[in-house]
C-alpha cells in the first residue's frame, strides 16, 4: 500500500488519499444506475482497490474474490487489451487510457469490454478509477457488418470477373457481323445476353438468399464445354473432349465452372493453350499444358484473391469453381497433369445412368 491509500472492498468508494470528489460521486451515482456498467478501482500497481455493487454485477465476482488481485483476473486468456492499458498507464500518469477487448466473468462467460481508466490525483497519483462497459452486442453488430462487406465485395468480384465470357461472345460477334452481315452471328449475341441476364439474377439471388445451387437437373457436360469454348477460350486455344456422363447439376452454374477453368487455363498457359475434359470413376477432370500449380500453392489456389499471376490476375475464378462444386455435393482439388501443367479433378459426383 502507498501512503495515504486506503483499502476498499465493496463499498463505492473511489478515491485513494482523500475523500471522493463531488464529480467522481456524480459519475459513480451514473454508472450505479446504468445497466451493463462496471466501476472500481486499481492501485498503482494495477490490483483492484475496491470492488463495488456494480462491478460485482457485470462480473459475477464479489469483492473478497478480487480485491488485491491483479486486474489481469478479469480479462480473458486470449486477449492482453487490459494488461496493455495497465502498462501503459505509468507513461501517461496524467490522461485517461481507453481501450477494449474480451473480458471473463466469474462463470467463464466472456463480453466484449470497452475501458477507461482515469488516474486519481489529489496532489499525487494513488491508483486508477476503472470504469468497464459491456458492448458485445455492438461488436457482434460490427462483426456482421465486416461479414456483410466481404459478401458484397465477394458477389462484386464474381459478377465483373464472370461476365466476362458471354460479353467477349457479344463484342466478337458483333464485329464479326459487322465485316460479314451474317445474322448468324446475332444469334449468338442474343444467346451470351440471355446467360449474362441469367448470370445476373442468378448472383442476385445468391446474395440474398444464399442459395448457390437452386435448379438441378441432368445435364450434359458435352454442351458446357462447348459453350465454355466460344466464350472463354481465343482461336489458337484447343479443346479435346473426352464423353463424360450425364450429372445431375445446376446447369448454368456449372457452366461457370468450366468457364472459369477454361479462363484460367488461358491465363496461364497461353492463347494457345491446349486443355482437355474427361472422365474420373466418380467425376470428370479439366486439364491444361500449361506451367502448372506449385505444389506449395495448391492448398490456397481457392481461396478467395489468391493468385499466381504475376502480371495481375484477380485470384477469383477459382473461388468460384470451389464454391460452385461445394454447393452440389462435390470436391475439387489440383494436381499436375501428365503434360506438366494444371489438373483439376471435381470428384464424388454422382452420373445417370
Amino acid at each position: 500500500m502507498h501512503p495515504g491509500e486506503r483499502q476498499h472492498g465493496g463499498s463505492g468508494e473511489v478515491s485513494s488519499g482523500g475523500t471522493e470528489s463531488s464529480e467522481q460521486a456524480a459519475h459513480r451515482r451514473i454508472v450505479e444506475a446504468a445497466t451493463g456498467y462496471a466501476m472500481f478501482t486499481l492501485d498503482l500497481e494495477g490490483r483492484i482497490e475496491s470492488w463495488p455493487g456494480t462491478a460485482e454485477r457485470l462480473y459475477g465476482y464479489e469483492a473478497a474474490d478480487t480485491v488485491g488481485s491483479p486486474v489481469g483476473l478479469l480479462w480473458s486468456e486470449e486477449d492482453d487489451a487490459l494488461e496493455r492499458a495497465v502498462a501503459n498507464l505509468a507513461a501517461r500518469e496524467g490522461d485517461p487510457v481507453e481501450t477494449e477487448g474480451w473480458h471473463e466473468r466469474a462463470d467463464g462467460s466472456v463480453f466484449w469490454g470497452a475501458c477507461t481508466f482515469t488516474p486519481i490525483v489529489n496532489g499525487a497519483l494513488h491508483g486508477y478509477t476503472v470504469v468497464t462497459h459491456d458492448v458485445t452486442a455492438r461488436k457482434q453488430y460490427e462483426r456482421m457488418l465486416e461479414r456483410q462487406n466481404d459478401r458484397l465485395e465477394e458477389f462484386t468480384d464474381i459478377v465483373s470477373h464472370d461476365l466476362r465470357s458471354p460479353l467477349n461472345v457479344v463484342v466478337g460477334r458483333l464485329d464479326l457481323y459487322r465485316e460479314t452481315g451474317d445474322a448468324d452471328h446475332l444469334d449468338a449475341v442474343e444467346r451470351s445476353v440471355s446467360r449474362m441476364e441469367r448470370l445476373i439474377t442468378d448472383l442476385l439471388r445468391v446474395a440474398r438468399r444464399g442459395n448457390v445451387v437452386e435448379h438441378p437437373a441432368v445435364t450434359d457436360i458435352g454442351a458446357l464445354v462447348a459453350d465454355a469454348r466460344e466464350g472463354a477460350l481465343p482461336d489458337d486455344a484447343t479443346v479435346e473432349y473426352v464423353p463424360v456422363p450425364p450429372v445431375v447439376a445446376d446447369a448454368d452454374r456449372l457452366q461457370q465452372v468450366f468457364d472459369n477453368l477454361f479462363r484460367n487455363a488461358v491465363q496461364h498457359g497461353g492463347a494457345g493453350v491446349r486443355i482437355e475434359v474427361g472422365p474420373l470413376d466418380d467425376g470428370f477432370y479439366v486439364e491444361d499444358d500449361g506451367p502448372g500449380v506449385a505444389e506449395a500453392d495448391r492448398s490456397r489456389v481457392f481461396d478467395h484473391g489468391f493468385t499466381t499471376d504475376a502480371e495481375g490476375g484477380q485470384g477469383f475464378g477459382l473461388s468460384v469453381v470451389r464454391t460452385i462444386v461445394g454447393a452440389h455435393g462435390w470436391e475439387v482439388a489440383v494436381t499436375e497433369a501428365s503434360s506438366g501443367g494444371a489438373r483439376f479433378e471435381v470428384t464424388n459426383v454422382g452420373f445417370v445412368e
